[in-house]
């Protein structure tokens, strides 16, 4: 399978806040935290002016959705820290969001 670069990008965020030594101490709630701050990263790798424009803003927030939802997935699981998966998962996300948003 063929990754988007989005993708890439935001499995790597993923595991640099898996990585960390707090991250198995996190709940729930702290890793929905971060929603802001990985919604300012989507949105400065992806070069797409949200304030401008509601269908990019709706975008980038499912694709940062999408990465919470992972870090609470790896959070409970493990096993769910596989680098296919993650990027799987996020490619899938973000090919579903542009079907939706974008068509």
């Amino acid at each position: 399978m063929n990754y988007s670069p989005l993708a890439v990008h935001c499995t790597s965020l993923c595991f640099d806040v898996i990585q960390t030594e707090q991250f198995k101490t996190l709940t729930h709630s702290e890793i929905d935290g971060f929603r802001e701050d990985v919604y300012e990263l989507v949105k400065e790798r992806s070069l797409l002016c949200p304030s401008q424009y509601g269908r990019e803003h709706l975008f980038i927030s499912h694709v940062t959705e999408g990465i919470i939802v992972v870090l609470k997935q790896c959070q409970r699981s493990r096993s769910a820290r596989d680098a296919i998966w993650i990027l799987s998962a996020l490619e899938s996300r973000i090919d579903i969001s542009i079907k939706t948003i974008f068509h």
